[in-house]
């Protein structure tokens, strides 16, 4: 097999300047005569350029980076596949890069996508540092943040707020009186504080007895934390910060034969489709995850033509009622 030719040696081999092959490979002006030497010598070596390379490089490459805290969840893939389409539908490439939630590396691959000159960044955050607001005042390009809320820049999120009433209105009008909520780390933002303050301040009154549990948005943190805390108190609801974490839940209380809802009722936040198809099925609050990755296509590309577009933007929600919650007598 031939050694790959590198353009000094393709320059060398056309008897030409490295500059002549650079304006070849990227569209400019070169002589036909000039062309035919250069293009014969790659013909005979079957010399095929490095395209993403080239294009990185160039000043309107079309590529936006995108920076994920995982690959597996069910939100963030639902938010990629959509973004990823329209994206490509606007004539954008996007580059996906996983962080298996690392704050770090989110960090990193900010700075690394910036160096590569791409167009624009879209960050699923996991949390809003005083290094993400660092590089968002100093980057050149549009950043785009998802899933947090920071000042610095532009948002898409979900109506915590909002949607948090509705699930602790909910729960106060079913007349549950002893509840445990497992939430995440204040670190999230909009989960971790948003949305566990907006549940609380519509069931904390009247005496009514809750619970905080910190667990993480993992299935079996939360199963391991609702087997131990079943162990020694048994409340008639837990409201999880997420589906998931409510999966892991239902999984404890089926390991301690605990009958839901008949001995304690489960709400989550997510809506996803699975939510539907575990017995019994989840009474949940359904987030809009595939017109987040649409709108945030959108958004970069409009922020990137210079148009204008609201600081954050909130996705709505459906409230889903299903059969995972007691109603219990007042």
């Amino acid at each position: 097999m031939k050694k790959k030719l590198t353009i000094k040696e393709i320059a060398e081999l056309s008897g030409v300047g490295k500059s002549t092959i650079s304006r070849f490979f990227n569209d400019g002006y070169v002589s036909e005569s000039v062309r035919e030497k250069i293009e014969k010598v790659i013909n005979e070596n079957n010399y095929e350029p490095n395209v993403f390379a080239r294009g990185i490089k160039a000043k309107n490459n079309r590529f936006i980076g995108v920076i994920v805290p995982c690959l597996d969840s069910t939100i963030t893939s639902t938010i990629l596949m959509n973004l990823d389409n329209r994206l490509r539908e606007l004539g954008y490439i996007p580059l996906i890069i996983n962080t298996n939630h690392n704050v770090s590396l989110e960090i990193a691959n900010l700075e690394n996508l910036s160096r590569l000159n791409v167009e624009g960044i879209i960050l699923i955050a996991t949390e809003v540092t005083k290094k993400h607001k660092d590089f968002v005042k100093k980057s050149k390009i549009p950043v785009l943040f998802i899933g947090q809320i920071c000042e610095e820049t532009y948002c898409i999120v979900n109506d915590e707020e909002k949607a948090g009433q509705v699930i602790g209105e909910y729960i106060l009008n079913s007349n549950h009186k002893d509840i445990l909520y497992v939430s995440v780390d204040e670190n999230d933002t909009l989960v971790g504080r948003v949305r566990k303050k907006a549940v609380l301040d519509k069931i904390l009154i009247n005496n009514i007895k809750v619970d905080v549990e910190i667990s993480d948005f993992s299935m079996d943190s939360t199963e391991k934390l609702i087997y131990n805390y079943m162990k020694k108190r048994k409340p008639t609801c837990i409201i999880c910060a997420t589906d998931n974490m409510a999966f892991g839940a239902i999984k404890a209380l089926n390991k301690l034969e605990i009958k839901i809802p008949e001995e304690v009722s489960i709400v989550g936040f997510g809506g996803y489709k699975i939510s539907d198809l575990i017995s019994p099925s989840l009474t949940t609050i359904k987030f809009y995850n595939s017109l987040t990755g649409e709108l945030a296509a959108e958004s970069i590309v409009k922020l990137l033509n210079k148009e204008n577009i609201p600081k954050i933007q909130k996705i709505e929600f459906e409230f889903l009622e299903r059969k995972s919650v007691k109603k219990l007598n007042s």
